[in-house]
C-alpha cells in the first residue's frame, strides 16, 4: 500500500513537472469596460471666409489708391482709380452727338404726325438715338472698369503697386480678406466619418494671448475619406471677436462627442500586420486562439476595442512574442 501511495506522488510530481515544461507562462487579463469620453483633439488651421486678390481686367496707369493697408473696407466702396480722362472725353462727345440725334427724332416725330416725313426717315433717327444710347452704355462700364471696387467687407493687404503705376489685367494690387467671420480646416480621422454633423460645434484654442474655449460649429464635410492618411476634411467657423485671431495660424479644436462604454485592453496586447488588428485570446483549455479586432481610441496605454471582443476573454498582454496559435499556456 505504501509503494503505491509513493508511486502516486512520484506520479503528480512528474505531471506538474511536465506541464511547466510544455505550457508558456504569460500575462494575460479580461479586458475593462470603461466610460469613453469622445473628445476629438485635433490640430486646425485658419482660413480668411473669403480672400481675393484685388486685380485690374483693362491695362492703364494708377490715378489714385483710396485704402490704406491692412485697414478696414465696406462691399462697395472703392479701393482703386484708373485714369480716364480719355474715355470722359469720348463720353462727352457721344453725349452731345445724342443729344443731337434726339433732337433731330423728336423733329421727324412731329412731321411724321403731319404726314410731312416717311415712316423710314423716322424710324432711321430712332435706331440713330439707339445706337448712341447704347455706345453711351459702353463707355461707362469702360469707367466702371477703371474704378475697382471692394466685393465684400474685409481687410486689405499690403499694396504692391503705387500711384502713377501701369498695370496690367491680372496684376495684383493687393489682396482683400474677410476675417470678421474665420474658416477653421482640420483633418478628422476616418473612425470618426459616422460621428459628426453638420452644425455640431467645437471648441478652439490658439496662442496665449486669445481667450480659450471659442466656439464654433462645423459647417462642412468632406464625404471622400483620403486614403493615404485615413481621414477626412472638415470645415468650421468661427466669429472673430477684436480681429485677434490671424488666417494661416494653427489652432487646436476639441470636438465633443459625448460619453459611451467601450471594452479596453493594454495596448501591448494588439498585433498589427498589414492593417488588420488581432489579438491573443486564452480559451477554456489553456490554448491561444487568434481574433481579428477593431480598435478605436488610445490613451495612456490603452486602446480601445470597438469590436471582435467578449467581456470575458482572456486577453494576452504579456509574453506574445513567445506564443502563437494554438499554443499551451500558464497565465500568471
Amino acid at each position: 500500500m505504501k509503494l503505491n501511495f509513493l508511486n502516486f506522488f512520484i506520479f503528480l510530481a512528474f505531471s506538474s513537472f511536465a506541464q511547466s515544461q510544455t505550457s508558456i507562462l504569460i500575462g494575460a487579463k479580461k479586458p475593462e469596460t470603461k466610460e469613453l469620453s469622445d473628445n476629438i483633439k485635433i490640430p486646425g488651421t485658419v482660413l480668411a471666409n473669403e480672400s481675393i486678390q484685388i486685380t485690374s481686367v483693362v491695362s492703364e496707369k494708377i490715378y489714385k489708391i483710396h485704402f490704406k493697408e491692412g485697414s478696414f473696407v465696406e462691399k462697395d466702396e472703392l479701393l482703386v482709380e484708373l485714369y480716364n480722362d480719355e474715355e470722359k472725353a469720348v463720353l462727352d462727345q457721344v453725349y452731345a452727338e445724342y443729344e443731337e440725334a434726339e433732337i433731330n427724332y423728336n423733329r421727324a416725330l412731329k412731321l411724321s404726325e403731319k404726314g410731312n416725313i416717311s415712316k423710314s426717315i423716322l424710324d432711321n433717327r430712332l435706331m440713330q438715338k439707339k445706337k448712341l444710347n447704347a455706345r453711351i452704355n459702353e463707355i461707362k462700364a469702360k469707367l466702371d472698369d477703371l474704378k475697382i471696387k471692394a466685393p465684400f467687407d474685409g481687410y486689405t493687404g499690403i499694396k504692391n503697386f503705387s500711384v502713377g503705376s501701369f498695370i496690367m489685367p491680372g496684376d495684383v494690387i493687393a489682396e482683400l480678406h474677410d476675417i470678421n467671420t474665420l474658416k477653421i480646416q482640420a483633418f478628422i480621422p476616418e473612425i470618426f466619418s459616422n460621428r459628426l454633423e453638420i452644425n455640431d460645434f467645437f471648441f478652439l484654442e490658439a496662442d496665449t494671448n486669445i481667450p480659450k474655449n471659442i466656439k464654433g460649429k462645423i459647417t462642412v464635410i468632406d464625404p471622400i475619406i483620403n486614403k493615404s492618411t485615413r481621414s477626412f476634411k472638415i470645415l468650421g467657423q468661427i466669429t472673430n471677436t477684436k480681429s485677434k485671431i490671424k488666417p494661416g495660424m494653427m489652432v487646436n479644436l476639441t470636438i465633443p462627442l459625448g460619453k459611451r462604454s467601450s471594452l479596453i485592453v493594454r495596448e501591448n496586447s494588439i498585433i498589427n500586420q498589414d492593417d488588420i488588428s488581432s489579438v491573443y485570446i486564452v480559451n477554456n483549455n489553456s490554448k491561444i486562439i487568434k481574433k481579428k479586432v477593431e480598435i478605436g481610441l488610445k490613451f495612456d496605454g490603452m486602446i480601445e476595442i470597438l469590436s471582435g471582443l467578449n467581456p470575458n476573454d482572456i486577453v494576452v498582454y504579456e509574453g506574445i512574442n513567445k506564443i502563437k496559435e494554438g499554443s499551451s499556456v500558464k497565465v500568471k
